[in-house]
């Protein structure tokens, strides 16, 4: 399974429960392609650099994704036609090597012994 940061916006003008139907919508979507939303982070409120469909601020919403390409794209597709989304972006983050932890020092290093 492959992990994305998937970041939308939505209208501002919706209220908080609205809020919560949009984002559960987003999560049922990709738990229906086999997928799993491992966190989401709802950053609020915020103004945007520019105007989006004559909007000048919008909620924030903030998802990591583990799933397929296939969950991925059905989401993709559910954003672009989702009503209430201004915008939305997705990133596959990257997989990072694991690091071998270092060895510890032989305890003759920790602690010397007097003699």
């Amino acid at each position: 399974m492959r992990t994305y940061e998937v970041i939308f916006i939505l209208d501002p003008g919706l209220a908080d429960d609205a809020v919560e139907v949009a984002i559960n919508a987003a999560r049922a979507v990709v738990t229906r392609e086999g997928g799993e939303v491992a966190e989401v982070q709802k950053w609020g409120k915020k103004r945007l650099a520019y105007e989006v469909r004559k909007r000048r601020e919008g909620h924030y919403v903030y998802f990591r994704v583990q799933g397929s390409p296939k969950a991925l794209a059905e989401l993709t597709r559910h954003l672009k036609i989702a009503e209430p989304v201004l915008k939305h972006l997705q990133v596959l983050m990257p997989v990072l090597p694991k690091r071998a932890a270092k060895a510890a020092p032989p305890a003759a290093e920790v602690a010397p012994q007097e003699a």
